[in-house]
């Protein structure tokens, strides 16, 4: 059977729809019962008649697009109440995770990403406690781990929350203000699922659980299709990818791991070199390997945040860290996939680019050529 979900997004619109149409129906009704009492039961010297025949048609019509306006701002917050129960639970949910309160389950029955960041929230709240209980992490670093995860989780949450309470409480949005926060709404839902999903990435490279298997891959065709994939994020960042590579350089990887790899390396280029014009990617061969080389032009990585810059949540620079809605475990997690195919990945900064370099084993099939 097909699993349908309906996201987040399409919920809240179809919502604000159904509010509009009950209201509509209710404020019909409504002015169809008063307009036959007023022809069945009122006569003509009536205080009512005298209203009515104060109010004409251009009184009537202001009242009844008041009564509107308020039956829609009324269906709506009664339809959204158990959207907004979502997020208390949620955020109860991080609070007792920042407590140290493993055994709380956060319960939410929707098919939606609120679901699925409940799913994702319980077990990283497991792997965390059995991981305690191994012993995997000193005290100092539990705690560190534990206010950066809580920090990182609460800031997307609570925009999320300040939108849907302007939408609920302001009566004089527009519709297309409505539309407007409902994106925002939106995008920082799908930062929090982005998250617990690099949570969830990291607790399983810790532990060794991250399924790698390798075959015979081109390497020189991943990148050519990842940049084609990334083409409108490069054409929005008014950016340019420039490649030079070497034609069959075949390694032995795991095709969709790498991928992830040289996903989170393209977006970092294109986040932190949207002031430059080009971004360059350049494969070579050398005795130790393939070697892969992406080059942005744009801000420069301070000399003395360079060490740390793959430790995961890595916070030296919060603006760079936080910038368009980055996580600080994108490169965290690129090195441990790296490392695990038997590579390695450095980096090197100057007031001119930035370049990210992975070396990785190749095929015996390369060298033969």
């Amino acid at each position: 059977m097909v699993n349908y979900k309906i996201n987040f997004q399409t919920k809240l619109l179809l919502l604000v729809f159904v509010s509009m149409i009950l209201a509509g129906v209710i404020t019909y009704a409504l002015f169809a019962y008063m307009q036959y009492y007023y022809h069945q039961f009122v006569l003509i010297d009536d205080p009512l008649a005298r209203i009515r025949w104060a109010l004409g048609n251009k009184g009537l019509f202001i009242i009844f697009a008041i009564l509107y306006i308020l039956f829609t701002l009324v269906i709506f917050k009664l339809l959204t109440r158990r959207i907004s129960s979502y997020f208390s639970h949620i955020s109860h949910g991080i609070k007792q995770l920042a407590n140290s309160d493993f055994q709380y389950e956060t319960k939410i029955s929707t098919n939606d990403e609120f679901g699925q960041i409940a799913i994702d929230l319980n077990t990283a709240s497991l792997k965390l406690k059995e991981a305690i209980e191994r012993g995997d992490f000193a005290e100092s670093s539990r705690d560190q781990l534990i206010v950066n995860l809580a920090h990182d989780l609460r800031t997307p949450l609570t925009s999320v929350i300040g939108y849907l309470d302007i939408i609920k409480k302001d009566t004089s949005l527009t519709e297309e203000q409505k539309k407007h926060y409902t994106n925002i709404v939106y995008k920082k839902a799908g930062r929090l699922e982005e998250l617990i999903d690099h949570l969830f990435d990291i607790t399983k490279l810790n532990y060794g659980k991250l399924s790698i298997i390798k075959s015979e891959i081109n390497l020189s065709e991943l990148l050519l299709q990842l940049c084609e994939e990334m083409y409108p994020a490069l054409k929005k960042n008014h950016l340019e990818a420039r490649l030079h590579l070497q034609p069959s350089l075949m390694i032995e990887a795991d095709g969709r791991q790498l991928a992830r790899v040289f996903e989170n390396l393209l977006n970092n280029a294109i986040r932190y070199g949207a002031d430059g014009q080009f971004i360059d990617i350049h494969t070579s061969l050398d005795d130790e390997g393939a070697i892969v080389q992406i080059i942005n032009y744009g801000d420069d990585i301070r000399e003395k945040d360079l060490p740390y810059i793959f430790d995961s949540f890595y916070t030296s620079d919060p603006s760079r860290a936080h910038q368009e809605g980055g996580t600080g475990l994108g490169l965290f997690i690129a090195k441990n996939i790296v490392e695990q195919h038997g590579g390695r990945i450095t980096v090197n900064s100057t007031v001119i680019q930035t370049s990210f370099e992975i070396r990785l084993p190749i095929h015996p099939s390369t060298l033969d050529n």
